[in-house]
Protein backbone atom coordinates (compact mmCIF):
# COMPACT_ATOMS: atom_id res chain seq x y z
CA UNK A 1 0.00 0.00 0.00
CA UNK A 2 1.01 3.45 -0.95
CA UNK A 3 1.84 6.36 1.43
CA UNK A 4 -1.13 9.17 1.42
CA UNK A 5 -0.32 12.01 -0.85
CA UNK A 6 0.08 15.12 0.49
CA UNK A 7 -1.85 18.28 -0.68
CA UNK A 8 0.14 20.14 -3.26
CA UNK A 9 2.38 17.20 -3.68
CA UNK A 10 2.50 14.90 -6.52
CA UNK A 11 2.28 11.11 -6.34
CA UNK A 12 5.39 10.08 -7.89
CA UNK A 13 7.09 12.23 -5.33
CA UNK A 14 5.98 10.27 -2.54
CA UNK A 15 7.49 7.09 -3.95
CA UNK A 16 11.19 8.35 -3.50
CA UNK A 17 12.77 6.66 -0.58
CA UNK A 18 14.33 9.94 0.54
CA UNK A 19 12.75 12.90 -0.18
CA UNK A 20 16.14 15.55 -1.20
CA UNK A 21 16.40 18.49 0.59
CA UNK A 22 15.54 22.22 -1.47
CA UNK A 23 18.64 23.71 -1.54
CA UNK A 24 17.43 26.21 -4.09
CA UNK A 25 14.95 28.68 -3.32
CA UNK A 26 13.11 31.40 -6.49
CA UNK A 27 13.20 34.32 -6.02
CA UNK A 28 16.51 34.54 -5.49
CA UNK A 29 17.67 36.70 -2.22
CA UNK A 30 21.31 37.30 -2.43
CA UNK A 31 23.86 38.96 0.37
CA UNK A 32 26.08 41.09 -0.52
CA UNK A 33 28.96 39.66 -2.78
CA UNK A 34 31.84 37.69 -0.37
CA UNK A 35 35.35 38.77 -0.88
CA UNK A 36 37.17 35.29 -1.00
CA UNK A 37 40.41 34.62 -0.46
CA UNK A 38 43.14 34.84 -2.64
CA UNK A 39 43.15 31.93 -5.19
CA UNK A 40 39.46 31.12 -4.44
CA UNK A 41 37.15 32.08 -6.94
CA UNK A 42 34.03 34.34 -7.06
CA UNK A 43 31.80 32.26 -8.88
CA UNK A 44 27.60 32.34 -9.30
CA UNK A 45 26.01 29.78 -7.25
CA UNK A 46 24.75 26.49 -8.63
CA UNK A 47 21.13 27.96 -8.46
CA UNK A 48 21.93 30.59 -10.97
CA UNK A 49 21.56 33.30 -7.91
CA UNK A 50 24.10 34.77 -5.87
CA UNK A 51 27.85 35.05 -5.88
CA UNK A 52 29.83 32.68 -3.62
CA UNK A 53 33.40 31.64 -2.95
CA UNK A 54 33.51 28.88 -4.75
CA UNK A 55 34.04 25.46 -2.30
CA UNK A 56 37.66 24.18 -2.39
CA UNK A 57 38.96 20.70 -2.13
CA UNK A 58 38.15 18.81 0.23
CA UNK A 59 35.38 21.08 0.96
CA UNK A 60 31.40 19.68 1.32
CA UNK A 61 29.64 20.49 -1.60
CA UNK A 62 25.76 20.45 -2.57
CA UNK A 63 23.22 21.48 -5.88
CA UNK A 64 24.15 25.61 -4.15
CA UNK A 65 27.26 25.61 -3.46
CA UNK A 66 29.73 24.76 -5.97
CA UNK A 67 33.06 23.27 -6.36
CA UNK A 68 35.48 25.97 -7.52
CA UNK A 69 35.32 25.54 -11.77
CA UNK A 70 38.52 26.99 -12.40
CA UNK A 71 40.22 24.54 -10.44
CA UNK A 72 38.81 21.74 -12.08
CA UNK A 73 36.91 20.52 -9.16
CA UNK A 74 33.47 18.52 -9.40
CA UNK A 75 30.97 17.79 -6.30
CA UNK A 76 31.62 13.56 -5.77
CA UNK A 77 28.80 12.11 -4.46
CA UNK A 78 29.50 8.98 -4.09
CA UNK A 79 29.85 8.53 -0.47
CA UNK A 80 26.84 10.17 0.11
CA UNK A 81 25.04 7.30 -1.20
CA UNK A 82 21.66 6.65 -1.66
CA UNK A 83 20.68 9.97 -1.12
CA UNK A 84 23.39 12.09 -2.97
CA UNK A 85 22.50 15.24 -1.50
CA UNK A 86 26.09 16.12 -0.08
CA UNK A 87 29.00 15.44 -1.53
CA UNK A 88 32.88 16.33 -1.59
CA UNK A 89 34.98 18.71 -3.76
CA UNK A 90 37.27 16.69 -5.61
CA UNK A 91 39.40 17.25 -8.56
CA UNK A 92 38.56 15.78 -12.25
CA UNK A 93 41.15 13.57 -13.22
CA UNK A 94 42.44 16.62 -15.27
CA UNK A 95 45.70 16.98 -17.27
CA UNK A 96 48.85 18.56 -15.07
CA UNK A 97 51.00 21.05 -17.00
CA UNK A 98 54.40 20.80 -18.36
CA UNK A 99 56.57 23.94 -19.12
CA UNK A 100 60.54 23.37 -19.48
CA UNK A 101 60.50 19.85 -19.23
CA UNK A 102 59.32 20.60 -15.57
CA UNK A 103 55.85 18.87 -14.78
CA UNK A 104 53.12 20.57 -12.50
CA UNK A 105 49.97 19.29 -11.07
CA UNK A 106 46.63 20.79 -12.19
CA UNK A 107 45.17 23.73 -9.47
CA UNK A 108 49.30 24.02 -8.28
CA UNK A 109 50.58 27.41 -8.20
CA UNK A 110 54.40 27.83 -9.24
CA UNK A 111 56.93 30.44 -10.37
CA UNK A 112 59.27 29.60 -12.80
CA UNK A 113 61.55 32.75 -12.79
CA UNK A 114 61.37 35.73 -10.80
CA UNK A 115 59.53 38.02 -12.97
CA UNK A 116 56.03 35.61 -13.34
CA UNK A 117 53.79 33.63 -11.05
CA UNK A 118 51.95 31.05 -12.64
CA UNK A 119 48.90 28.66 -12.11
CA UNK A 120 48.36 25.66 -14.05
CA UNK A 121 44.52 24.82 -14.70
CA UNK A 122 43.65 21.73 -16.97
CA UNK A 123 46.69 21.76 -18.93
CA UNK A 124 46.90 25.77 -19.39
CA UNK A 125 49.40 27.58 -17.39
CA UNK A 126 47.72 31.44 -16.68
CA UNK A 127 51.01 33.94 -15.57
CA UNK A 128 51.24 37.30 -13.81
CA UNK A 129 54.01 39.49 -13.53
CA UNK A 130 55.43 39.68 -10.15
CA UNK A 131 55.68 43.31 -8.97
CA UNK A 132 59.32 44.36 -8.01
CA UNK A 133 59.52 47.35 -5.58
CA UNK A 134 63.12 48.72 -7.22
CA UNK A 135 63.60 48.31 -10.79
CA UNK A 136 67.62 47.68 -12.25
CA UNK A 137 67.18 50.48 -13.73
CA UNK A 138 64.74 53.25 -14.20
CA UNK A 139 64.77 54.49 -17.81
CA UNK A 140 64.62 58.33 -16.42
CA UNK A 141 68.69 57.75 -14.76
CA UNK A 142 69.60 57.63 -18.64
CA UNK A 143 69.36 61.06 -19.64
CA UNK A 144 72.62 62.56 -19.01
CA UNK A 145 74.14 66.08 -19.14
CA UNK A 146 72.49 69.25 -16.90
CA UNK A 147 69.07 69.59 -16.26
CA UNK A 148 67.70 72.49 -18.47
CA UNK A 149 65.31 74.55 -16.05
CA UNK A 150 61.26 73.31 -16.44
CA UNK A 151 62.60 69.91 -18.22
CA UNK A 152 61.93 67.00 -16.35
CA UNK A 153 65.09 64.48 -16.28
CA UNK A 154 62.68 62.11 -17.72
CA UNK A 155 61.46 62.48 -21.73
CA UNK A 156 57.94 62.54 -22.45
CA UNK A 157 56.79 59.10 -22.92
CA UNK A 158 59.39 57.57 -20.51
CA UNK A 159 56.44 57.27 -17.49
CA UNK A 160 55.71 53.76 -17.61
CA UNK A 161 52.73 52.21 -15.60
CA UNK A 162 53.66 49.39 -13.23
CA UNK A 163 51.70 46.35 -13.00
CA UNK A 164 49.40 46.26 -10.08
CA UNK A 165 50.38 44.72 -7.26
CA UNK A 166 46.84 43.43 -6.41
CA UNK A 167 45.51 41.18 -9.13
CA UNK A 168 42.82 38.78 -9.19
CA UNK A 169 43.24 35.45 -11.36
CA UNK A 170 40.08 36.32 -14.20
CA UNK A 171 37.85 33.13 -14.97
Amino acid sequence: HSPPVKPGEKPSETGEVHQRKEVCHWPCRCPPAPSCTPGVSLVKDGCGCCKVCAKQSGETCNEADICDPHKGLYCDYSEDEPRYETGVCAYLVAVGCELNGVYYLNGQAFQPNPLYKCLCVSGAIGCTPVFTPKLAASPCTRVTGRKQPGQSICGRGQHKQLPSTNYRLMS
